[in-house]
């Protein structure tokens, strides 16, 4: 993290008067796609990233959890996050949503009482209610490809419906302010995300960023599934803070998948009424 960046952080955190809980990982922290042993058997254990579990552990060992909704919980990990509390902290209620569930994180998750399941796209305005209220929302690598409505507004909308927010996500150090990354330019973008330009997903991604995507309905340039912002440290406490809400932990994973301008971290934010 460079030195400016860090220096904006700290004013943020005095200014707001933050008591944050900061933890320093004793580990090689490159977490991304790091074994991690959970010791409860899970399959798919080995897809657990250390600093999104040292988070949960974080809020369930501080504070009184009894419902968690984890959103975008199925890609690449097959609902391993919302596993793992229903395993550890069985007595919780794990609402998991996402708009595309492997038949193999259907069966997982199928397996546990507590767990309920909604194919929904979180970002969608009417998914909030039918969700309900939660003691804590999880956001993992997903704020960065929320667009139509922002990873702002997605923000927004969830913190009518519950206490805590539990963030993991690459966050931008090339800039003092957040940036759409579509809007830094074919090399650019494409110097700032972690895929070949000749990725499916991204092959001519730049031509037809406007003609109209034919599984989402929607245009290119506002798919999911395509990187579409760095959001920075700052802005992410700062939009936090106006919506209520305090940081109480904050973990900087260094350089995420070897991206200069990239850093993982990991967040907690209580709301500001909340008293345990």
């Amino acid at each position: 993290m460079s030195a400016f960046i860090k220096r904006l952080i700290k004013k943020v955190v005095k200014k707001f008067g933050y008591n944050i809980v900061r933890h320093t990982s004793e580990l090689d922290l490159q977490c991304q796609n790091k074994e991690y042993d959970n010791g409860i058997g899970l399959k798919y254990s080995e897809r657990i990233v250390p600093c999104k579990k040292e988070a949960i552990d974080f809020v369930f060992n501080k504070f009184n959890i009894n419902s968690v909704a984890e959103l975008g919980c199925v890609w690449g990990v097959e609902g391993i996050y919302g596993r793992y509390i229903a395993t550890k902290y069985s007595h919780t209620s794990v609402k998991m949503v996402d708009t595309n569930w492997t038949d193999e994180a259907k069966e997982l998750c199928g397996e546990y009482s507590n767990i309920k399941t909604f194919s929904e796209n979180f970002g969608n305005t009417e998914t909030p209610s039918k969700i309900g209220k939660v003691d804590a929302v999880i956001l993992f690598d997903v704020l960065l490809h929320q667009v139509a409505p922002d990873w702002d507004r997605v923000l927004q909308m969830y913190s009518l419906y519950t206490d805590f927010f539990i963030i993991v996500n690459p966050q931008f150090i090339g800039s003092p302010l957040t940036v759409r990354l579509l809007d830094l330019g074919y090399e650019n973008y494409f110097a700032n995300v972690p895929h070949d330009r000749e990725h499916p997903t991204y092959k001519n991604l730049f031509d037809k960023m406007y003609e109209i995507h034919p599984t989402f309905n929607r245009i290119w340039r506002d798919i999911h599934p395509v990187w579409q912002w760095g959001i920075t440290d700052t802005d992410l406490i700062h939009k936090m803070h106006e919506l209520g809400f305090n940081p109480v932990y904050l973990k900087n994973e260094g350089v995420w998948n070897n991206l200069p301008n990239w850093e993982l971290n990991a967040f907690v934010f209580k709301k500001k009424n909340k008293c345990n």
